[in-house]
């Protein structure tokens, strides 16, 4: 029987689709919505659970953070036989989206170091599933909830392109948030491009859904209430997506 290198999974383990979290503790949240979820077991910090939804088989597979670990764990699952992936987690919005709405990769450009390797060359545009990110809008409405489609930016420093945790960084964040608002950006995150590429490359479907938990420009930040709230409609939509 196959087993994939680090996750150790084995094509019997897992379902017909997947989605990929970063946090953990998402498995768990995700799998308690489930009908029979089976944990599986966690190797190299990645957890994953197999359950039912609307019927079908779905697998949810924690990568942690970052594009490097999160394309290993789809490239595994893929490999494996698993052909439609939706990434979902938190992400910073540009206008005109604003906290609390949901954001879906029509495509990404990459500043990644992963995305290169899947043939997606740095600052080039890398589409998403049209399917997919239809199938995302559609449940985000039937679920009442504003949705946005449009432009990720992927990045791996977070704290020198993303946030500024000291003098140097915010300089360089905040020049690099200016371009990306410039250019249309619509969200930044540190997985999309890369998932993405490495979706094309390998002939995957594969789009992210993200809620938008920090403005870009002002770096506001949601509240708790809204932050769980929107975390159990992030999981619902995604489900839904995924096994529409």
């Amino acid at each position: 029987m196959k087993q994939a290198w680090y996750s150790g999974h084995s094509a019997e383990d897992l379902g017909d689709s997947a989605i990929l979290v970063g946090d953990p503790d998402r498995v768990d949240r995700i799998g308690a919505l489930l009908t029979d979820p089976v944990f599986l077991p966690v190797k190299r910090g990645l957890k994953t659970v197999t359950g039912l939804w609307n019927g079908q088989r779905v697998s949810v597979g924690a990568f942690g953070m970052g594009a490097p670990i999160a394309t290993v764990l789809m490239h595994e699952f893929a490999d494996l036989g698993i052909k439609r992936f939706v990434r979902i987690g938190t992400a910073m919005y540009f206008p005109p989206a604003i906290g609390g709405e949901f954001l879906i990769s029509d495509a990404a450009i990459g500043f990644d170091g992963t995305s290169p390797a899947y043939g997606v060359p740095n600052d080039e545009q890398v589409g998403a599933d049209p399917a997919i990110t239809a199938a995302l809008a559609e449940a985000a409405a039937a679920a009442g909830e504003a949705s946005h489609r449009g432009l990720y930016a992927t990045y791996d420093a977070f704290y020198r392109d993303m946030f500024g945790m000291d003098a140097k960084g915010e300089a360089r964040a905040n020049a690099m948030r200016q371009d990306m608002n410039n250019r249309g950006v619509m969200a930044l995150d540190m997985e999309t491009s890369a998932l993405l590429a490495a979706g094309q490359d390998l002939g995957l479907a594969v789009a992210t859904l993200c809620y938008g938990t920090v403005d870009a420009l002002s770096q506001e930040k949601l509240g708790v209430d809204a932050l769980d709230r929107g975390e159990t409609q992030l999981f619902r939509i995604a489900l839904n997506a995924i096994t529409s």
